[in-house]
């Protein structure tokens, strides 16, 4: 059975969103799409939407309002957005209702594009992780979940980190770290929470008769995934950027890795 082809019904949505077919090809189709701002502005978008096996990319055409390639701004080398990551929230254009899912995206990744100009650093929280570091951000950002507040907007909004510290016999502990401050500790060998007896680092560890973390269900298990997760995210994106040693920088963000690599 052939692979469905997503062209058709992203085409035909095209003017619900006051965009334009300006050519197509074989596998590909090249549009107009005007983006709305909140200032009123739209500026328009010349973009070329490319389908290999029910897969889509999409480039604008000539580097225009966006740079050809910024792992900051999510930008491929060949110039391709990364509209979101496959695996976990990933759009398959399928019928009608997708292919709007999948324009919606792209507008939104646009205005995001357009703000990040402005604002020299990615607008959404932190963003997703590169390469595979979004793989532990996902689990990092599951732990938090379970966690509760204020752990899952803290992850969100780039405020947990951790640091490692060797020297016991039990190994190496990671600290996870909130804005140069440590919560608490996980021995790394074992996946273990360093002080089980201390308060739930949920709201049911506050107050006069604080639960402790081993008794509050599955909390410790939560917070030992959250640090090793946090950690090994961590190691991956160091990873990434190392890999990436060479490439040239766009210039158009602040605090870019590539900034003094590629210099």
């Amino acid at each position: 059975m052939a692979a469905y082809d997503p062209i058709g019904p992203i085409a035909a949505l095209l003017p619900d969103f006051g965009a334009s077919e300006l050519h197509r090809g074989t596998g590909i189709i090249r549009i107009s799409l005007p983006v709305p701002l909140s200032d009123g502005r739209q500026p328009v978008f010349i973009l070329d939407v490319g389908t290999s096996g029910g897969a889509i990319s999409v480039r604008e055409t000539v580097p225009a309002h966006l740079p050809s390639f910024c792992p900051d701004r999510h930008i491929n080398h060949d110039g391709t957005f990364c509209l979101f990551w496959r695996a976990v929230d990933g759009i398959e254009v399928v019928n009608p209702e997708t292919a709007r899912d999948w324009l919606e995206t792209l507008v939104r990744f646009l205005q995001l594009q357009l703000r990040a100009a402005r604002l020299r650093r990615w607008p959404d929280g932190r963003g997703r992780s590169h390469g595979a570091a979004a793989f532990y951000q996902h689990r990092a950002e599951a732990a938090a979940a379970r966690l509760g507040e204020p752990f899952a907007t803290d992850i969100v909004e780039g405020r947990l980190g951790t640091k490692r510290k060797g020297g016991s016999a039990e190994g190496t502990a990671i600290r996870v770290m909130k804005e140069g401050r440590r919560l608490f500790s996980v021995w790394e060998r074992s996946r273990r929470v360093v002080n089980l007896r201390q308060p739930c680092l949920c709201p049911a560890g506050s107050g006069s008769r604080p639960v402790i973390l081993r008794s509050c269900g599955s909390h410790a298990a939560a917070a030992a995934d959250l640090a090793i997760e946090l950690n090994e995210m961590a190691a991956a994106e160091r990873e990434f950027w190392q890999s990436m040693k060479g490439s040239p920088c766009c210039g158009t963000m602040a605090d870019c890795p590539l900034a003094g690599a590629s210099a």
